[in-house]
């Protein structure tokens, strides 16, 4: 009790404005809607909270960077509160893309590319390692209960491949390999 004592009567620490401004929203209430999101403000270069705002609008942030005018960069999601909140308060800040945002718009670009041109790509399993008779040709269910889909039908297939193939004697790593 003491030492929490002791800690509890030292004075709040002091804060410098960051240069570079991480705003992120964050749900206050664990499965919540977005209605229960607060905005967390961190200094990017220290990896410190520096204050959490009471919502996701953009009036609170503007205030808060009208309040910190040493703001050089805010680094922030694609929200437009966000950037509407920035360009109110920090008119000359420099507004930039968080990585994990950047990352997961790339990740949804390559994955809607991918299933466009899903055809035009080649098996990539390496040929012999298991008998011709088994590797996939069409990806196509052969009985009459076809699940819709093309990708229904090749997991359907694949599925159905699998427990041939272990029938036969395959062992799992090998199927795994075969299958990708």
């Amino acid at each position: 009790m003491t030492l929490l004592r002791m800690v509890m009567a030292l004075p709040d620490p002091r804060f410098s404005t960051p240069r570079v401004l991480g705003v992120d929203d964050f749900a206050i209430r664990r499965g919540q809607t977005y209605s229960t999101y607060s905005t967390v403000l961190t200094s990017v270069e220290d990896q410190r909270v520096v204050d959490v705002l009471p919502t996701r609008e953009a009036g609170p942030l503007a205030a808060w960077l009208i309040r910190h005018p040493d703001v050089e960069i805010i680094c922030r999601d694609r929200a437009g509160a966000y950037a509407e909140g920035a360009r109110r308060g920090a008119p000359d800040a420099l507004q930039i893309a968080d990585r994990i945002h950047l990352w997961q718009g790339l990740g949804r670009a390559v994955e809607t590319c991918v299933a466009a041109h899903r055809d035009c790509l080649r098996d990539p399993s390496p040929s012999g390692m298991l008998p011709k008779a088994t590797r996939l040709t069409s990806g196509r269910p052969q009985d009459d209960q076809a699940p819709v889909g093309r990708r229904a039908a090749r997991r359907k297939a694949a599925h159905t491949l699998t427990h041939e193939l272990f029938a036969q004697g395959h062992s799992r790593r090998a199927i795994a390999r075969h299958l990708g």
